[in-house]
């Protein structure tokens, strides 16, 4: 996680972002620190990168966005607007400062753990749209193949600009079976996505409160406030659900997942 110093909404990339809204800054930082408890609280060890330097990034909280992991190796981002692209130093500089090896691509847009999701250990979902090109998926096969056991990238279309990112539309709850919103996805995607993992359908109201922008610890799942018809039907499959007031960071179109990088 990144503490959210200079968060703020200064620029507008996204449906949700209005720079004209204000984000209340005291808020965000008591929902983020109350994110970061439930976490450690539901068995995650927590690590803080603090913003030094990065006033200009205001979406550095977003650590999902960071990179994609396995192992001690991360794929940088390689951010599609002008406006994030610089965060990419400060990730960079974080993961060397604690002993993982990091690549990076100047060429191809891609948006880390925002656009990719590990389905276990042996499949990688990643979302192909506004920020991540599909170029993307050699990409990362070329770049991670040799950590860890083989593994298979597989792309999937969005079409909706509510969710410019896999993980603000899916969210696998284990290597079987994952809640996500149809219609961010096109045709083909749900097809192929339904031959790899059983997919249980978020209603609009809630996909639009970020249900499935949640995190995953085991048998918990931490989830987006509001979204009690989503939560009713995790607890049906055997979860424990738990609630975070995520408003602040719903301005700029996250919610807890995208505050947070699995290592």
């Amino acid at each position: 996680m990144c503490r959210p110093t200079h968060f703020n909404v200064k620029y507008e990339i996204n449906p949700w972002m209005r720079p004209g809204d204000p984000v209340n800054v005291q808020k965000a930082t008591d929902q983020w620190e109350r994110l970061k408890r439930t976490l450690e609280e539901s068995g995650a060890q927590v690590e803080v990168m603090e913003p030094v330097g990065a006033d200009n990034y205001p979406d550095l909280v977003f650590t999902a966005n960071a990179a994609v992991v396995r192992g001690k190796n991360a794929l940088l981002s390689n951010f599609f607007y002008p406006e994030r692209k610089g965060e990419q130093h400060f990730y960079d500089r974080w993961f060397k400062q604690n002993g993982y090896e990091t690549f990076k691509d100047l060429h191809v847009p891609f948006e880390g753990a925002g656009d990719a999701l590990w389905i276990g250990k042996s499949k990688l979902f990643c979302g192909i749209g506004p920020r991540t090109d599909v170029r993307a998926l050699t990409l990362i096969s070329e770049k991670l193949r040799d950590y860890g056991a083989p593994f298979k990238v597989y792309g999937f279309r969005l079409i909706d600009p509510r969710f410019y990112h896999i993980d603000t539309c899916f969210c696998p709850l284990n290597d079987q079976i994952a809640i996500y919103y149809p219609y961010a996805f096109d045709p083909v995607a749900r097809h192929n996505m339904s031959n790899e993992v059983e997919l249980v359908p978020v209603h609009e109201e809630d996909a639009m409160r970020f249900a499935c922008n949640s995190i995953v610890i085991g048998k918990t799942v931490i989830i987006n406030s509001g979204t009690e018809h989503t939560a009713s039907m995790v607890q049906k499959l055997g979860f424990t659900v738990k609630f975070v007031d995520m408003s602040e960071f719903m301005k700029s179109g996250g919610a807890a997942k995208c505050c947070t990088l699995q290592l």
